[in-house]
């Protein structure tokens, strides 16, 4: 049974305030948001007092990251004119390779990605020259281990290193219309809500996050990576129209089971019990998962739509890593040059798939088969010709 409630919303945004030296959160529905997910973890979430406190910590850095981004943008007038050109969105379903192709992306100087101190940590501007950056950084290891982000469960399953590339989802906690919310935490009544949320909100903090993180910067070649932009390409492209995207693609029999896996893991790391994954749950995960496809598949029908993707198959990526790089560059019309070739090379040497430990899993624990998987997605593997691999486990 629920243990709530666990926070005081109006205290913690009081004591936000105070730590930030500011008032000024920006509107844009910010309270609505809050104020549903506060409400479901008092309601609806059975946390260990360890999990309370990792909770709280998250919490009060993205209360005070955001009460600090917007004080910048005054502090710093031209933050606010920073032009984010054509970014490169990458996505896919989650346990598709989206993670290694994010890295090297990530290795070429002229391409920009958020590593995880600076988007837990985005005030002040991380690349203004005034700035000096060791405090961020030690700020952005203390929430890794704190937190937790490194656990070992979940460091097997997902790398989140301090100086390592952050998926752009992060940044949309700061807007608390996030799916990284009831993914984390046991909030089925804030999923709920989130279902029926305009996502528009989430990218246009996004916006503001990386005006703030390019501010003083070379570099405004944009590499942002995550999955759940498969399901919010509507909200994405309204705030970033010349977007540019990558899609990897695979099996969906070993994806789904591999999410469940991070779940589990993610909800541990917060102090949630572990989530029972039931027949209904797993089966509306899939469905999701599906309409994501699905619906990206309807868009691209448009030529015009369709000539700003590139897609790459999971078995491709492990085969020839540095040629599904290559093929993005010239699809994009980006330059790759032999140094970031060489560099792309060691990387791959170097880093081999599971160096943190084996990620294992198995679709028939979380209650599925083979069979109605694959007819589930059927639709999605023939058009994109995404083979099917032998085994479930």
């Amino acid at each position: 049974m629920p243990k709530g409630p666990f926070f005081d919303g109006d205290a913690l945004l009081s004591e936000a305030e105070k730590l930030a030296g500011s008032n000024d959160w920006g509107d844009d529905g910010f309270r609505e948001a809050y104020d549903c997910f506060i409400n479901s973890l008092n309601a609806e979430a059975d946390l260990t007092p360890q999990g309370v406190e990792r909770t709280r910590s998250h919490l009060m850095k993205l209360l005070t990251g955001r009460l600090r981004l917007f004080a910048d943008r005054k502090t710093y007038p031209a933050i606010q004119e920073e032009e984010v050109k054509a970014p490169i969105f990458l996505t896919g379903h989650g346990r598709s390779g989206t993670s290694y192709l994010y890295e090297l992306l990530s290795i070429d100087p002229q391409n920009h990605a958020p590593r995880h101190w600076q988007v837990w940590n985005p005030s002040p501007p991380p690349n203004h020259p005034d700035t000096d950056n060791a405090p961020q950084i030690a700020a952005g290891e203390h929430y890794i281990q704190f937190e937790g982000w490194q656990d070992p469960d979940l460091r097997v399953k997902h790398d989140y290193s301090n100086l390592g590339s952050a998926e752009d989802l992060l940044i949309h906690d700061y807007s608390f219309v996030s799916k990284t919310f009831p993914f984390f935490w046991a909030a089925p009544s804030y999923g709920k809500w989130l279902a029926g949320a305009d996502a528009a909100a989430a990218y246009r903090i996004e916006r503001k996050f990386l005006q703030a993180l390019q501010f003083g910067e070379k570099r405004n070649q944009w590499v942002l990576k995550t999955p759940v932009h498969m399901s919010q390409l509507s909200a994405l492209w309204e705030e970033f129209p010349d977007a540019r995207m990558i899609v990897n693609h695979r099996d969906p029999v070993k994806t789904l089971a591999s999410m469940m896996g991070l779940l589990r893991g993610h909800r541990k790391q917060f102090g949630n019990p572990p989530p029972v994954l039931d027949r209904n749950f797993v089966v509306a995960y899939m469905e999701g998962a599906a309409r994501s496809a699905e619906d990206m598949m309807e868009k691209r029908a448009d030529p015009k739509v369709n000539a700003t993707f590139v897609d790459v198959l999971y078995q491709d990526l492990e085969a020839d890593p540095l040629g599904q790089v290559e093929k993005i560059y010239t699809h994009h019309g980006l330059d790759l040059t032999d140094a970031v070739r060489d560099d792309i090379r060691d990387y791959v040497a170097k880093n081999r798939k599971g160096k943190f430990g084996a990620h294992k899993y198995s679709l028939a624990e979380v209650g599925l088969s083979v069979e109605e998987v694959r007819e589930r997605f059927k639709r999605y593997t023939d058009h994109f010709d995404i083979p099917l691999e032998e085994s479930a486990s």
